[in-house]
């Protein structure tokens, strides 16, 4: 095992088990779910072929639902994810070299900020849409998806900005 395979193999535990202890118990409201686990996907280096990132991101997403009950709704949303991120990459990366793990320093917050939150919605709105099932809701998918999103945001920022501080 490489370096890069033990990092991943430890973030993909620690954000597994900080989405099912922590934060899933954490009832907000029935518009604001937090989905820590998201950073996996996001943060995951550029250089992993689109496969392993989609195998991975549905391996986490079925770890979540697996651990906390669902029916495969995080395993649907998370492969989504893991498949768009790639593409989305590309779009909001300036350099013409591939980054190793996306951060703020390496695209420029303009271009952080839309992948990040892209990401996110795309992985939200996936979910919240399966969740309800129903075309009549979409009022309440789409205020779930606004809420959480941005929620998300700010928490998947504030805790990167702590890990990665010198």
């Amino acid at each position: 095992m490489n370096r890069d395979s033990i990092i991943i193999g430890v973030n993909f535990v620690v954000l597994l088990l900080l989405q099912i202890f922590v934060f899933n118990p954490i009832y907000l409201g029935i518009y604001l779910n937090i989905q820590i686990y998201l950073m996996f996907i996001l943060f995951l280096p550029a250089n992993l072929s689109s496969l392993s990132v989609m195998f991975l991101s549905a391996l986490m997403g079925l770890s979540v639902d697996l651990l906390s009950g669902d029916l495969g709704l995080h395993m649907a949303a998370c492969t989504a994810a893991g498949y768009a991120r790639m593409p989305l990459l590309k779009k909001t990366s300036t350099n013409d070299v591939q980054i190793e793990i996306p951060t703020i320093q390496r695209l420029h917050f303009s271009n952080y900020f839309l992948y990040t939150i892209i990401l996110i919605l795309l992985h939200h709105i996936i979910l919240f849409a399966l969740e309800t099932f129903a075309f009549s809701e979409i009022l309440l998918i789409l205020a779930k998806t606004l809420v959480s999103a941005a929620v998300n945001f700010i928490l998947i920022g504030i805790i990167k900005m702590v890990i990665t501080r010198k």
